[in-house]
């Protein structure tokens, strides 16, 4: 019967030994799917005994820690010296604290590994106490959340770039609604990021529309980026110009649009001032370019007078009047026979007046077809004809600032003089082809060998145009009243022609300059240029032979000749001018004796080119 009851006893026993073997298997396994946990989820477990003063780790805090699992795990003090200074003050506070108060603490913080690397981890502790509630252990965990740190500090990064650009941003559905908003999109609009939360495209965009908003979003993804211009409303009611640049992304299954929106108020401003800019350059390049164009005409067509040759008295009379009137901006019209230099004077006018830095344009109003010449003086734009096919400028604004010479002025249309006077009298014009009204400041001379006082009678020249041309009448003489000039004149023709025909003609004779003092050169100071240069082509030596062009008994013929009616009307009047002593109306004036009206008179002084010093002089 005992024998029973031992065998029963120890058969009792060995089931608890059994059991107790296969609760210490099922312990080792959910150790061990512990550990495998703690190492999946890179959680660490510590045990702090304070009594004894010794840590206990689990494996995974010594992955963390950079250690070796057969080192013994530092003391307390050695774990947090491995964190900066001020962080452990902080551990030790949070420690201290629990120990005093039996609370759990939750912290992060950095470790200075074995390494010297740093990490930053998550820590938690727990106070245990036993039986007798006296704290006896310190339990808790550690994790590592180095790359979960990073990745906060760049999302923060990124939000932050995000929230600081100037640019407006919009994250927006399919609707355009829009999801979030920066605060460069809050302050533009003049909205909080909260009132924009629950708006849409439609309520800031003056010209949205559903079927615009779906066009956007499809050229968006068509294109990948997407940019146009458009116009913004504030919350205050006003507008400000954008330009957009869309993105389509997609997140959790679903699309959304990022609007980049940048106010470009300033810029278009900027641009205008460019584009205004741009058009000024291009105005005055083309200007340049007319004038160089110009200029090069000019110099082909230049007198070829260098200066102005001349011991005359009569001339000298004229020059002084040339001095006057140049300090002025007065209108001056020069009259004279052909070839009488016309408009060597009016380059003298030019080139002593402060005008003399612009150019001297010219335009001889006789050479240009009469369909032609309103563009040539006042220009056209492009299309304003048949055969515009580009803007141009005309001389008058080619002028502007200087002087333009209106060479054989009487032969200008009828039509035109209109336009001419308005220029003399108001300053302003209008280019074919364009309404606009350009407003000048040019000198005007002009040059003419009619006798326009008479053209004036005829119905020919407008009485209104004539009298605001002969503000300041200068009169070119003719070659025969200043014959004391010819042999300058000869020397000056010869040295120029010799040199272009690679001669060197030093002599003239006097009897040759006796000859050409004989003739009366009808055709003037041309004529005269025109038989030196013929001479010189002519002459072998160095000395000038006229050869046949020119023949002794041509000049005595023509010296012989008899005067004109023109001529002898002439010098009747100043026979009759020097009995006067030079008056011209009243009792006793000449215009009395020659029974004609005292303006008339003038016109014919003005026409033979008679001054009153010449009176005096004879």
């Amino acid at each position: 019967m005992q024998h029973q009851d031992s065998s029963s006893q120890i058969q009792a026993l060995q089931d608890q030994i059994q059991e107790l073997q296969l609760q210490l298997r099922a312990l080792k396994q959910d150790n061990q799917l512990l550990k495998q946990a703690q190492g999946i989820a890179g959680l660490g477990i510590w045990q702090y005994d304070i009594k004894a003063d010794k840590v206990s780790w689990s494996e995974e805090v010594y992955r963390i820690y950079n250690l070796e699992l057969d080192q013994s795990p530092p003391k307390m003090e050695e774990i947090l010296h491995y964190a900066s200074e001020e962080e452990r003050q902080f551990v030790e506070n949070q420690i201290y604290k629990a120990i005093v108060t039996g609370k759990a603490y939750s912290i992060d913080c950095t470790i200075n590994t074995t390494e010297g690397a740093i990490k930053y981890v998550h820590a938690t502790g727990q106070p245990f106490h036993n039986a007798e509630k006296e704290l006896t252990h310190l339990v808790g965990t550690i994790l590592d959340i180095s790359d979960r740190k990073k990745a906060d500090k760049s999302l923060r990064f990124s939000d932050f770039t995000i929230e600081s650009i100037s640019d407006g941003i919009f994250w927006i559905d399919k609707d355009a609604n829009f999801i979030r908003v920066n605060k460069a999109a809050s302050h533009n609009l003049g909205y909080t990021p909260a009132e924009l939360k629950g708006m849409s495209g439609k309520d800031i965009n003056p010209g949205f529309s559903k079927k615009k908003s779906q066009k956007y979003w499809s050229k968006t993804k068509e294109d990948r980026v997407y940019i146009f211009r458009t116009e913004h409303t504030r919350k205050d009611g006003t507008t400000f110009p954008v330009e957009i640049t869309n993105n389509i992304f997609e997140f959790d299954g679903e699309e959304f649009r990022c609007s980049i929106v940048r106010d470009i108020t300033e810029q278009l401003k900027k641009e205008q001032k460019l584009e205004t800019a741009l058009k000024e350059i291009e105005s005055l390049k083309n200007q340049l370019e007319e004038e160089n164009i110009y200029l090069q005409e000019e110099i082909k067509l230049a007198n070829n007078f260098d200066e102005i040759i001349s011991i005359s008295k009569n001339y000298k009379a004229v020059l002084r009047q040339v001095e006057q009137v140049a300090a002025t901006s007065s209108t001056v019209l020069i009259t004279g026979e052909s070839g009488t230099g016309k408009e060597l004077l009016a380059r003298a006018v030019h080139n002593l007046s402060k005008r003399r830095e612009r150019p001297l344009v010219k335009v001889n109003c006789a050479n240009l077809p009469a369909n032609i010449i309103e563009s040539e003086l006042f220009g056209h734009e492009r299309g304003a004809f048949t055969g515009a096919h580009s803007r141009k400028v005309g001389r008058f604004e080619l002028a502007n600032k200087g002087t333009i010479f209106l060479d054989e002025v009487g032969e200008l249309p009828v039509e035109l003089q209109a336009k001419l006077l308005r220029v003399l009298q108001e300053g302003e014009f209008e280019r074919l082809g364009n309404p606009r009204t350009f407003k000048l400041d040019v000198r005007v001379i002009a040059a003419t060998n009619r006798d326009l006082e008479q053209a004036v009678n005829n119905g020919e020249f407008r009485a209104d145009l004539f009298y605001r041309l002969n503000v300041f009448p200068l009169v070119s003489l003719p070659l025969r009243d200043r014959k004391e000039d010819i042999p300058h004149l000869v020397q000056h023709f010869v040295k120029k022609y010799s040199a272009k025909a690679g001669k060197e003609i030093t002599t003239v004779s006097q009897k040759l300059l006796q000859d050409l003092g004989d003739y009366d050169w009808p055709g003037n100071i041309r004529e005269l240029e025109n038989i030196i240069e013929r001479a010189v082509i002519l002459s072998t030596g160095n000395k000038l032979e006229i050869g046949n062009w020119f023949s002794k008994s041509s000049i005595k013929a023509k010296a012989k000749q008899f005067q004109t009616l023109e001529e002898r009307e002439k010098e009747y009047i100043l026979e009759v001018l020097a009995h006067t002593k030079g008056r011209v109306s009243g009792k006793q004036g000449a215009a009395l004796i020659l029974g004609i009206n005292p303006k008339t008179l003038d016109s014919r002084l003005r026409k033979f080119g008679i001054h009153r010093t010449q009176i005096f002089d004879m």
